[in-house]
């Protein structure tokens, strides 16, 4: 609640210091080829740096970024501590039937995985591959944010350039007055392009650095906990190793119909 608070305020102050710019500079602090010259010429850079696919399925996920979003780790798992209880006592169909209710895609798949008659180390491997892609594509999208926030202030300088060069072959045709606003209005695509590098993609790529990281804690400890289903250990271990390494979120595991599973009788 209080990060939405924060973000409100943040964004009310923004809009409020551009209003006032724009209420002081008038139309010299209005440059639409330059914002178009500095946009268009960082996703062109971006795209043939990187492949376009990455870069457009990168645009279209921007809007999530700004949003506060539910942590990797608040995630329920007592559908995961259920099926492991029916793992344990050779309810596999059950189990099977149960997986559908995970709601992490990642946990899901793996539980599948290791209900299935798999080696424990070609489990092993492919719950590891689907982390190293993870972390693959998120590395793919911060390199071409830190792209864009590399070529945006470049562009900016192109278009400034653009419009030195257009006031200076009109410099014995004009006045001073005209020379100034020409000036104001050439050196608003350095501006546009410190501000979108500074305050759009660089902290999205900060913003996607932390989301990768909690994501990759937090699918290493789904791994843990899989290779221990797949190992038929008690719930209330896999329950306890949850708590240890998330003591906020895992809840206490309980047995299928709602009942507490008790630490006493514990098999191995």
């Amino acid at each position: 609640m209080r990060r939405k608070i924060y973000f409100g305020l943040t964004l009310l102050g923004t809009l409020a210091v551009a209003v006032l710019l724009w209420l002081s500079l008038g139309l010299s602090g209005i440059n639409l080829p330059g914002l178009v010259l500095v946009l268009g010429g960082t996703f062109l850079a971006s795209v043939i740096g990187h492949s376009p696919g990455p870069v457009l399925s990168l645009l279209r996920r921007l809007p999530s970024l700004f949003r506060e979003t539910q942590p990797a780790t608040a995630v329920d798992y007592k559908p995961f501590l259920h099926i492991a209880d029916r793992y344990r006592r050779g309810d596999v169909r059950g189990a099977e039937k149960a997986a559908t209710a995970i709601q992490d895609p990642f946990l899901r798949g793996g539980t599948r995985l290791a209900l299935d008659p798999h080696n424990g180390d070609e489990l092993g491997r492919m719950l590891q591959w689907r982390i190293r892609q993870q972390k693959e594509d998120d590395n793919r999208d911060i390199r071409i944010l830190r792209t864009m926030a590399t070529f945006a202030p470049a562009f900016g300088m192109l278009g400034t350039l653009f419009g030195l060069v257009a006031m200076l072959g009109s410099l014995g045709e004009s006045g001073l007055e005209y020379i100034g606003m020409a000036m104001g209005f050439a050196l608003m695509s350095t501006l546009y392009g410190l501000l979108i590098a500074n305050l759009v993609f660089r902290p999205l790529a900060l913003k996607m650095e932390d989301r990768s990281r909690q994501q990759l804690l937090h699918m290493n400890l789904l791994v843990d906990a899989i290779m221990m289903l797949y190992e038929r250990q008690h719930p209330v271990l896999i329950g306890e190793f949850m708590s240890a390494a998330r003591p906020d979120q895992a809840p206490a595991p309980t047995a299928p119909k709602g009942r507490p599973i008790p630490l006493q009788g514990m098999r191995a």
